[in-house]
C-alpha cells in the first residue's frame, strides 16, 4: 500500500510542482461583450410586452386559453422561429 501511495506522490510531484514554480503573469482584464445588440434587446422586450398585453386583454385564467395561445405567444414564437431560420440561412 505504501508503495502505491509513494508512486502517486511522485507522479503528482512530477506534474504539479513545475506548475507551482513557474511565475504567473498577471492576466489581462478581459472585455466581455454582450452578444445582444440594442435591436435584439428591443425585440425581446416587445415580445414580452406583447405576451403580457395578450394575457391582460384575453384573461387566459378565465378559460380563454386557446385564444390566448393563438394571439399571445403564438405570433411571438412564429416570428422568432422565422428569424432563427433566416439567420441560419444568412450565415451560409
Amino acid at each position: 500500500m505504501q508503495e502505491i501511495l509513494l508512486l502517486i506522490v511522485i507522479a503528482l510531484a512530477i506534474f504539479y510542482l513545475p506548475r507551482l514554480r513557474t511565475k504567473k503573469s498577471s492576466p489581462e482584464p478581459m472585455v466581455r461583450r454582450s452578444p445582444l445588440t440594442g435591436w435584439m434587446r428591443l425585440a425581446i422586450m416587445i415580445s414580452l410586452l406583447w405576451i403580457a398585453a395578450a394575457a391582460i386583454l384575453l384573461e387566459p385564467w378565465r378559460g380563454e386559453i386557446p385564444a390566448f395561445l393563438y394571439f399571445g405567444p403564438g405570433p411571438v414564437i412564429a416570428l422568432w422561429g422565422a428569424l432563427w431560420v433566416w439567420f441560419g440561412y444568412r450565415r451560409k
